[in-house]
C-alpha cells in the first residue's frame, strides 16, 4: 500500500465514539419499524440536522391540508407505506467519514416480504456532538436526496 493510499484511508476513519454514536442513531431510526407503529411521523422526530429541520418546517407550513403531496404519502426511511413489522430488517454498512463532522452510512432495508431498498444516509455532527440526519438518498424516491425533494415539493406546494 502506498503512503498516499494509507493517508486517504486514515482520513476516512472515524473515531470509535463517533462510529458508536452513528451506529446508535441509525439503529434507532430503523428499530421503530420492528415495534408497534409510532404515531409520530418521521418528519416530526428530532433526528435531522438544522438545515434539514428548517426545510422540513418550511415544507410543513406550505403542504396542502386536504391532500397528500410528494412527501407525506409514505415513510421516508422505509420508503413505503407498507412493511412487515416482524420481518423488517435494516442492515447498515459501517459509517464512513466524508469530511469534518460529516459521515455516511449505506443501509439495505428489507420491508419484510422480500422487497428491499438501498439507501445512503448522510449525517452531520450537531450541537452537543449528536449525529443527525442531513440527507437521505434512495431510488426511486430521493435520487438527488431528501433535501432536494423537500425544496422541489416546497416549490410545488407554494
Amino acid at each position: 500500500m502506498s503512503i498516499a493510499t494509507a493517508l486517504l484511508l486514515a482520513g476516512a476513519a472515524l473515531p470509535a465514539a463517533d462510529r458508536a454514536a452513528i451506529d446508535s442513531r441509525v439503529q434507532g431510526i430503523f428499530r421503530t419499524y420492528t415495534l408497534p407503529p409510532n404515531p409520530t411521523p418521521v418528519w416530526d422526530q428530532p433526528i435531522f440536522s438544522a438545515e434539514t429541520a428548517a426545510l422540513i418546517a418550511h415544507w410543513k407550513r406550505v403542504q396542502p391540508a386536504d391532500e397528500p403531496d410528494a412527501l407525506n404519502d409514505g415513510d421516508w426511511f422505509c420508503l413505503s407505506q407498507d412493511y412487515d413489522q416482524k420481518g423488517f430488517t435494516a442492515t447498515p454498512t459501517p459509517a464512513r467519514r466524508l469530511g469534518a463532522g460529516v459521515a455516511e452510512v449505506r443501509v439495505r432495508v428489507n420491508l419484510g416480504f422480500g422487497q428491499t431498498r438501498d439507501e445512503r444516509i448522510v449525517l452531520k455532527k450537531g450541537p452537543g456532538g449528536a449525529w443527525l440526519v442531513d440527507d437521505l438518498f434512495a431510488r426511486p424516491d430521493f435520487p438527488q436526496g431528501l433535501k432536494a425533494k423537500l425544496r422541489q415539493t416546497i416549490a410545488e406546494d407554494e
